[in-house]
């Protein structure tokens, strides 16, 4: 589900300012552009910027990359940062940390793998790694990588990008359809992209769990089996064009459908209520569809750029749980849930240098979002009907409509310092019709220091200091019922957007031959971060804490092993450490947020073995999350050991890379503890579980190219 937000992002942080006004694309030559993003390539390829790493197609070639991603996935010590843009509040700050031809892909539905995926190899001039304070666009700050494409390239013909990705799970539906296919090349001076993805899942798992009372003598025992399925096939068009006097168009249109299956069964024998059987099912059919687009054209000194975007979901979703006691007759509950989400956005940002080699940028943005959910809540009857339930949360409608302003400074200081400051501010009206609802105003002011310090010829210091207000999730203004696990959260009509004050430094070292290594500091200051809280002595739902403390510690690296007689092997880091601590709204103390992230390891080999098409490797990934902690249980779900995984992979067959992984081989378990109190926290326990569930090893194939 889309999951509209409110109350989000940096106002101030645009979407990206001209490649001509970026240093390392001053020379570019205006050509079609992609369709993810307003094309620039290059003529002739300008020497890199002051500070930037550069790699040429040479540079991958031991790889045979396919595609861009596979080009900038290898870039030493780089990770694509992704997964925001879709989630954000309006069009709103540079979340993405990826560039494509000096400029931030436009489209809200495309992350920046999904567009790295649809551009050839044999499309990309180089790959740019720079700072991102030293770049006028809003909102990037330490490494980005800048695509640039070869000048030409879209008038060479179509080019065909494929991937499939199919796996074999046991006691599990076999997964085929997992895959996309795109198209890119030029009709009449225009660059058009089709494309068909589909995200395809059929995952699941199985084991034991044990129920045991207050005084934690075991009651029962159950046997369960859970699979999740889910299909997102979505088609997109995308046209861009760039005319002989150097103006600029993107249009964006898309549609997707989705449905989403969830269901466990469990069957449970205890010395009390002899056997019981519990079914529970999710079901979840949606479609969805985005038109948008841009124009861009010089303007006085500088460049405007108009843009504008719909977006439009509507998701019916049917929970139903039902419990065949062999003592006690058949019992169920179903949750029904239609939401309807909306959001129009119209921006306009206006670039311009002046003298001495100063960027300027000035937004204004205005959006309007929309949630309707109408929902019921209905019982089992003995004749096999469902009973509606009056719950408090039928219906509830969420408005908010936002005006944004902004203006970002950045300029050199310094031959090896640069600086980036954005000031903004927004004013929103947020109404709710649900419980506690009301209409509310707010001013927000926000913004954001960045900069980037070359220490010397291999070594870059990074610090930021911003101020954000995040995103709220319109769902928690609505009631609903979590018929599962027998509890619910009610609707709150007062939640106000969390704002964190964040200031964080970096420092990355290139290591030549070595490869390249990175570790950051982040502390923030949170308030009104959202979690559980008591809404009535009776109720609970999401509301906002007190003030919080924001912890992280992070690295990412690159060791390349060739200097130690490994030819083409490397290891590759990135490693995350954070606390978020908070006040906890029950019993006062700290304790960490729920659901949080603790930790995360993700490390892994590859080796290309050199004058052959073979490589293979392994990888090693270990994350944990904080329990989450409602007023009257707290649930605590992790994994039980590491994810490992091995490949093997061939870059020529048939033109096609195909790569075998093997998944899962430490025998990753998945563990669910919950404990369950009487009334709150503080108080008696009434019952907990415990859950040991295996998902088993299995064969994963992946295979890309180009036609």
């Amino acid at each position: 589900m889309m999951r509209m937000t409110a109350g989000a992002s940096t106002l101030a942080m645009a979407m990206g300012l001209l490649a001509p006004q970026l240093a390392f694309a001053q020379s570019a030559e205006p050509v079609a552009g992609d369709a993810t993003a307003t094309a620039t390539a290059a003529s002739a390829v300008p020497a890199p910027a002051d500070g930037a790493q550069r790699y040429t197609p040479g540079d991958f070639a031991s790889f045979s990359p396919r595609t861009a991603l596979d080009m900038v996935e290898k870039v030493p010590g780089f990770v694509i940062v992704t997964g925001t843009n879709g989630g954000a509040r309006g069009l709103g700050a540079a979340t993405e940390n990826v560039l494509i031809n000096g400029e931030r892909i436009a489209n809200k539905s495309t992350d920046a793998r999904s567009a790295l995926q649809r551009i050839a190899a044999s499309q990309v001039a180089y790959v740019d790694i720079v700072d991102g304070a030293s770049l006028n666009v809003p909102g990037l700050t330490g490494q980005v990588a800048n695509v640039v494409l070869v000048a030409g390239t879209a008038q060479a013909g179509f080019t065909t990008t494929i991937r499939w990705q199919p796996d074999w799970r046991p006691r599990l539906d076999d997964n085929w359809l997992n895959g996309e296919v795109s198209t890119t090349g030029t009709i009449g001076g225009t660059h058009v992209t089709l494309s068909l993805k589909n995200e395809a899942n059929r995952n699941g798992h199985w084991g034991p769990e044990q129920r045991f009372d207050g005084n934690g003598v075991r009651q029962s025992t159950r046997d369960e089996l859970a699979s999740y399925s889910g299909d997102r096939p979505r088609l997109a068009l995308a046209l861009a064009r760039t005319t002989a006097g150097g103006d600029k168009w993107n249009f964006n249109l898309g549609g997707q459908l989705q449905k989403l299956v969830d269901a466990a069964s469990s069957v449970a024998v205890g010395p009390t209520n002899g056997t019981l059987r519990e079914t529970f099912k999710s079901v979840e059919d949606e479609h969805n569809f985005d038109v948008g687009g841009d124009y861009e054209f010089g303007l006085g000194q500088g460049r405007l750029k108009l843009i504008g975007l719909y977006r439009f979901e509507h998701s019916p979703n049917v929970d139903t749980f039902i419990v065949d006691r062999a003592i006690g007759g058949r019992s169920g509950e179903r949750f029904t849930q239609t939401a309807d989400e909306g959001e129009s956005i119209l921006r306009g940002e206006y670039g311009w240098r002046t003298a001495g080699g100063t960027d300027w940028q000035v937004a204004l943005e205005g959006a309007y979002n929309t949630l309707d959910v109408d929902a019921e809540f209905a019982t089992l009857q003995p004749d096999g009907s469902f009973l509606p339930v009056i719950f408090g949360g039928e219906k509830t409608k969420v408005e908010e409509k936002r005006g944004e302003a902004s203006l970002t400074w950045g300029r050199a200081l310094a031959p090896n310092l640069t600086a980036q400051i954005n000031l903004g501010a927004e004013y929103s009206a947020l109404s709710s019709s649900g419980p506690d609802g009301l209409t509310r105003r707010f001013v927000r002011p926000k913004g954001k220091l960045a900069l980037a310090w070359k220490v010397g010829p291999r070594t870059t210091i990074n610090y930021q200091l911003q101020r954000r207000v995040d995103q709220l999730n319109f769902f928690d203004f609505a009631s609903s019922v979590d018929v599962a696990n027998g509890q619910g959260n009610g609707g709150n009509g007062l939640l106000v957007p969390p704002v964190v004050n964040r200031t964080e430094l970096e420092f990355v070292q290139d290591l030549s031959a070595w490869g390249n290594a990175s570790v950051a500091f982040a502390y923030a200051y949170a308030q009104d971060l959202v979690d559980q809280i008591p809404l009535s002595p009776t109720t609970e739902g999401r509301g906002n804490l007190p003030g919080a403390h924001l912890y992280r510690i992070s690295s990412k690296a690159t060791l390349l092993l060739d200097r130690l007689g490994w030819k083409g092997a490397r290891i590759n880091s990135d490693l995350t450490w954070r606390r978020n601590r908070v006040r906890d709204p029950l019993t006062g103390s700290w304790r960490d947020q729920s659901e949080g992230q603790e930790y995360l390891v993700d490390v892994s080999l590859r080796h290309d073995i050199p004058g052959s098409q073979l490589a293979w490797g392994a990888s090693y990934f270990d994350e944990h999350f904080s329990p989450n902690v409602r007023l009257n249980a707290i649930e605590n779900e992790y994994n039980d050991g590491a994810f490992v995984a091995a490949f093997v992979e061939h870059k020529d067959v048939a033109g096609f890379t195909v790569r075998l992984t093997y998944r899962n081989l430490a025998g990753q378990k998945n563990r669910f503890d919950r404990t369950v109190f009487v009334d709150r926290r503080n108080g008696p326990i009434a019952f907990s579980e415990s859950r040991r569930r295996e998902f088993g090893r299995y064969f994963q194939l992946t295979v890309t190219g180009t036609l």
